[in-house]
């Protein structure tokens, strides 16, 4: 898959950072979003998770997949639910939860959401099936890195659920005006298929 470089001026939970992750890929054929532009957003990414994570336990379920998180010495059965896709300007915030598939609390340390050694959950991905195009959450070099994408927009992967699971999100680039639904893609997960898309009305 080919990797894309975008630059925008958004946040990673409390700091503003300048991004320059990857983040749309997807078939040979198929096109990566426009460029973001620093400064254009609605609303600062961070103030925009900030305001959709506290009221997240208010959203609706728009989609389940039953999966599996392979940790160590053991696969957990797992249950994600896609809460919202909401797409701004310059970036599209997704909001989901992961709960284990029982009411018992289970054991969710995995690299399968994302690459070793980091833990967070940068492999989830938003399709456009029109365009055949995946978008991914946006990585960043931290200020004072080491010249890597090792941090992302996303939420890192808890170390455990419960039957209330926990409420994630990840920041994906852009999406087409014409898009109206999307397809959410979670390694080691059925695919969440037809989900709908909110656009921001600021």
């Amino acid at each position: 898959m080919k990797t894309r470089p975008f630059v925008v001026a958004a946040a990673a939970a409390a700091l503003v950072l300048a991004l320059c992750g990857c983040t749309a890929t997807g078939h040979p054929s198929s096109r990566a979003s426009a460029m973001p532009s620093a400064g254009a957003t609605e609303m600062p990414v961070k103030d925009a998770i900030a305001k959709v994570m506290a009221k997240a336990k208010d959203l609706p379920v728009l989609g389940t997949s039953n999966g599996t998180l392979d940790g160590p010495g053991a696969t957990v059965k797992v249950v994600a639910q896609v809460l919202q896709v909401k797409a701004m300007t310059d970036e599209t915030l997704v909001v989901w939860r992961l709960k284990s598939a029982t009411d018992q609390a289970v054991l969710t340390t995995s690299f399968q959401l994302s690459h070793p050694p980091l833990s967070d959950t940068r492999l989830l991905g938003v399709v456009d099936p029109r365009a055949k195009t995946t978008y991914r959450p946006y990585t960043y070099v931290p200020i004072e890195g080491d010249g890597r994408d090792n941090s992302c927009l996303c939420s890192d992967l808890p170390y455990q659920v419960d039957g209330n699971g926990e409420v994630l999100y990840a920041v994906v680039p852009p999406l087409p005006a014409s898009v109206t639904s999307v397809d959410v893609t979670l390694p080691g997960f059925a695919d969440v298929n037809g989900v709908k898309v909110q656009r921001s009305k600021q």
